[in-house]
């Protein structure tokens, strides 16, 4: 014996020689048995199913898995795009079956795909919503070759499923096209706890102290000059995306919910006058601190509430 060949290996035969009356398959570096018992001859189209065993498979279509190799009981269904396991290679009338750990399933081409050897750089299960981590494009094709659009790093989708090209690549399949699912391009998203929203916006209103304040209809929402309320209705939009019911103080009165002034939070709307009728709004960044659009002389600052008590307070991140 030269070494032990695997069930499920495909040979290269290069002739049959025979020995006291049987039949043997030569083949590269000896022979071997032609006992049917033991070889199959594989069917005449083989060159549509894979023939070795990568360890993982992934479905290109909702495909069956069958508790035998023919292929006749079915154990359950296995969604698209869905990377599974594969533990070898049986054959039965010529065919090449995969084995998994409950049944088999098709090696049919047309059905599964080897998955590319750096799989492990890509997403292979649907995480919900994916973020860019960097700019990307948005693609109608699974290849990923007709661009639809630039996508801008920070740019969040909602995954509807993973599919796999036919050269093994996953994708993520989102509203629109196609997305790449290599981990250095796109993220799992998740959505910031209100602490850290508020972190944002507090960060970002900070960054404004000491821009001037402004009436005027052109400059008072920024991005360089703002009135009280254009302030928080820039901040919010930019920090979280989030838009305000209005850009005047009465207008953002109905923004979120009405809190204690004894409960604050970093994020919360001061606001100022009788309700329905407010004059001043300012964002309340936490140690009894407001940082605000406050008038035409002194710009964006930061105020003491001690100092300047507010009438009532909204929470925007609830």
């Amino acid at each position: 014996m030269i070494k032990t060949i695997s069930a499920g290996s495909l040979l290269k035969t290069q002739g049959v020689e025979y020995a006291s009356g049987y039949p043997r398959f030569k083949v590269s570096g000896g022979y071997i048995t032609a006992n049917r018992s033991f070889v199959v001859q594989p069917t005449s189209n083989i060159a549509n199913y894979y023939t070795t065993n990568t360890g993982q498979i992934a479905s290109l279509t909702d495909i069956h898995v069958y508790s035998d190799v023919a292929l006749t009981k079915l154990v359950r269904t296995v969604s698209a795009g869905t990377l599974l396991k594969v533990q070898g290679i049986e054959y039965i009338s010529g065919y090449p079956r995969y084995k998994l750990a409950d049944g088999y399933i098709t090696a049919n081409k047309s059905f599964v795909v080897q998955p590319v050897s750096s799989i492990n750089n890509y997403y292979t299960s649907n995480p919900g919503e994916i973020s860019a981590s960097k700019v990307t494009h948005l693609y109608s094709d699974i290849d990923l070759t007709n661009i639809v659009k630039k996508v801008p790093a920070g740019t969040v989708y909602k995954v509807e499923k993973i599919q796999y090209s036919t050269s093994g690549y996953p994708r993520f399949k989102v509203a629109g096209g196609f997305i790449s699912a290599n981990k250095s391009i796109v993220a799992v998203y998740k959505e910031s706890s209100n602490t850290e929203k508020a972190n944002k916006v507090v960060a970002l209103a900070k960054t404004k102290i000491g821009d001037p304040y402004t009436q005027s209809a052109s400059g008072r929402l920024g991005p360089n000059s703002f009135d009280c309320s254009g302030f928080v209705y820039y901040v919010y939009k930019t920090a979280l995306g989030i838009v305000l019911p209005g850009t005047t103080t009465t207008t953002e009165e109905s923004a979120g919910k009405e809190v204690s002034l004894n409960t604050l939070k970093p994020g919360d709307l001061l606001f100022y006058g009788t309700r329905g009728n407010t004059y001043h709004v300012g964002i309340y960044e936490g140690n009894g601190i407001m940082v605000h659009a406050a008038t035409p002389e002194e710009g964006v600052k930061e105020t003491a509430i001690k100092y300047y008590e507010p009438s009532f307070a909204r929470r925007i991140l609830n």
